[in-house]
């Protein structure tokens, strides 16, 4: 390494060509270190140039600094695609060749199926003067973008349904080499989350992994030309379809730069909509609070700060009022003007919900947690501080399942709701179970919580039940209920709500444990032996060895449980037959000294 010269010029050589901040550590400055640069003082300094205005100076330093961090979003990217292994059927590749698809080499089908997060290879990339940004025939695309806004975007509104259609026809117009990437990247997201949610009879997890796929691809046009909403919208859409992936990460990364855009065009701040149409007001707040669920979300799945601060939105949260407009039998549509409908199961609309707004309530929620729980902050409180908060959000939260129709937690409802919004239903009771456990300490990946249970499997000592411990239970039983109605779940689905649904597992055998008499055990037991089916054929599928152990617990708990069970039956029938008053199972003393034994 070069010794530094006798010049006033503090800075390297890489740091002063780069225009960065030096730290000037010995013997590499941090630059150098993140960068793998050698740290050398060597370069001739420049000449002074004149000075620009100073505006312009932060220009040009803020779009270097978002270069780079699209750089290392890009790298990222490709880094967990490597490390995800997808390993789809062969049928799955054939559904692939027979859906029409572009004629470049981004495209083309192959053999291999593209992972979740990937970035295709850079010669693939927009900028190329080759590069085509094909699409599937416009009849094929817009059957699809219509499934899409009836059945997912009349519930989660990314897109207004007029303009999205218009911006279809718009770029179906001009040709394949002049297309705006922006808006070629926003139909590949719509393609992708209509293959991701099945709305397609053909949908598979590999067409919308390459719909993504090609949307990344153009990842540097989204992010770095001028910022318009379409822009925070494609970026919505990607974070919303790589959120359920192995290493969420990426999602955790692209979250940060769409809420940064989203700041640069104000959709926190009703005063930069004040003067557009109040359609288009309407929906770029939509798309700020799609943008809020997101990063509120993953920062709770994550353990790591939001980005939105909620002292810093200047929007009045969404109350179900607001938008009217619905149809009966779960059937879920978009006005034209762009009003969400609710959710209904009965004829007469008597029972509706807006899964929208009970969204946002619930990420308000959900940012409380890591707040008041789990920040650096939180951390620093006294243990009575800490208890207050933990009651305040408690509260918050029984407040929000008491907004919730009680409706929409009988098992009788679920039969009158459509596949579709099923499948939001599921989604959002994974997300208020996972708040429960994660308050209650009960959720699967609480070591102290499974260890309890297994020491009481193995010597009969009951673990501390949660407050409320039944309300737990059932909440955990419903969700169960609701996979079964929606056919189970496939590995995207898995690693959207698996944490919550191994936990409503978990629940159910831990009640049948402290209470092998309760009314409703066995209608939970091929519940559990549906959901350990489930979870190995998941298991098979990603490979991941931490679910398989947690599998060998819960299938160990499960079998003694059910041996236990049985046990008191024999017993039953033995003291039905002798007439023996003193071989009473129904009685609690008899069972737990029996039972546990």
């Amino acid at each position: 390494m070069m010794g530094r010269p006798n010049t006033p010029r503090k800075s390297c050589d890489f740091c002063y060509v780069r225009k960065i901040k030096c730290d000037t550590k010995q013997p590499r400055c941090s630059n150098c270190i993140a960068y793998a640069k050698d740290c050398t003082f060597g370069e001739p300094s420049r000449r002074a140039r004149p000075k620009r205005r100073k505006v312009s100076q932060l220009s040009e330093e803020d779009a270097s600094n978002l270069h780079d961090r699209v750089r290392q979003l890009e790298i990222l990217l490709g880094q967990s695609a490597e490390r995800s292994k997808i390993n789809e059927k062969e049928d799955d590749h054939q559904n692939v060749l027979q859906e029409p698809t572009p004629t470049s080499t981004s495209t083309s089908t192959s053999n291999t199926p593209i992972p979740l997060g990937v970035i295709e290879d850079s010669s693939t990339a927009y900028p190329g003067s080759s590069r085509t940004l094909d699409l599937p025939p416009l009849r094929q695309v817009l059957h699809t973008v219509h499934l899409f806004l009836e059945k997912s975007n009349s519930v989660l509104p990314l897109f207004h349904p007029d303009t999205l259609l218009e911006l279809v026809h718009e770029t179906y117009k001009v040709d394949a080499r002049h297309r705006d990437p922006v808006a070629w990247a926003a139909i590949n997201i719509v393609l992708a989350l209509a293959h991701r949610q099945r709305l397609l009879g053909s949908s598979t997890i590999d067409q919308a992994l390459r719909y993504l796929s090609r949307a990344q691809s153009v990842l540097s046009d989204v992010v770095l030309k001028e910022t318009e909403l379409l822009n925070v919208q494609v970026l919505v859409g990607m974070v919303m379809l790589l959120q359920p992936a192995e290493d969420i990460q990426p999602a955790v990364i692209l979250i940060a730069t769409t809420i940064r855009l989203a700041h640069r065009i104000g959709l926190h701040n009703r005063a930069s909509a004040a003067h557009v149409s109040p359609i288009e007001a309407r929906q770029r707040a939509r798309v700020f609070w799609l943008a809020y669920i997101l990063d509120k979300d993953l920062s709770l799945r994550s353990r790591q700060p939001s980005i939105q601060r909620d002292d810093d939105i200047d929007l009045d949260l969404p109350y179900p009022s607001e938008d009217k407009q619905c149809q009966p039998s779960g059937h879920l549509t978009d006005q034209n003007d762009g009003s969400v409908s609710t959710i209904t199961f009965t004829a007469d609309e008597a029972v509706k919900m807006n899964f929208f707004v009970s969204r946002i309530h619930l990420a308000v929620i959900q940012g409380g947690m890591y707040d008041y729980l789990h920040s650096t902050a939180a951390q620093k409180r006294s243990a009575e501080e800490r208890s207050h908060a933990l009651q305040s959000i408690s509260s918050a939260l029984e407040q929000w399942k008491l907004s919730t129709p009680l409706e929409f937690s009988q098992v009788e409802a679920l039969q009158a709701l459509s596949p579709a919004t099923l499948w939001f239903l599921g989604s959002l009771k994974a997300a208020s179970l996972q708040c429960t456990t994660l308050l209650n300490q009960a959720d699967a990946w609480n070591s102290e919580w499974v260890t309890s249970l297994r020491k009481c499997d193995n010597d009969g000592t009951i673990p501390e039940l949660p407050p409320q411990w039944a309300q737990v239970v059932d909440e955990g039983r419903h969700l169960l209920v609701l996979n079964e109605r929606l056919g189970g779940l496939d590995r995207w689905s898995f690693r959207s709500i698996g944490c919550s649904y191994m936990t409503a597992m978990l629940l159910l055998i831990a009640n049948t444990m402290q209470n092998p008499r309760h009314e409703l055990a066995a209608d939970d037991d091929p519940l559990v032996q549906a959901a350990l089916v489930q979870l190995d054929r998941i298991i098979d599928e990603i490979k991941v060895d931490r679910l398989r152990s947690f599998h060998g617990v819960c299938l160990d708990l499960h079998q003694h449980v059910q041996q236990k069970r049985q046990d008191l039956m024999t017993w039953a029938a033995i003291a039905a037959n002798e007439g023996d008053p003193n071989l009473d199972f129904l009685d609690p003393g008899w069972t737990q000294s029996n039972l546990l034994m």
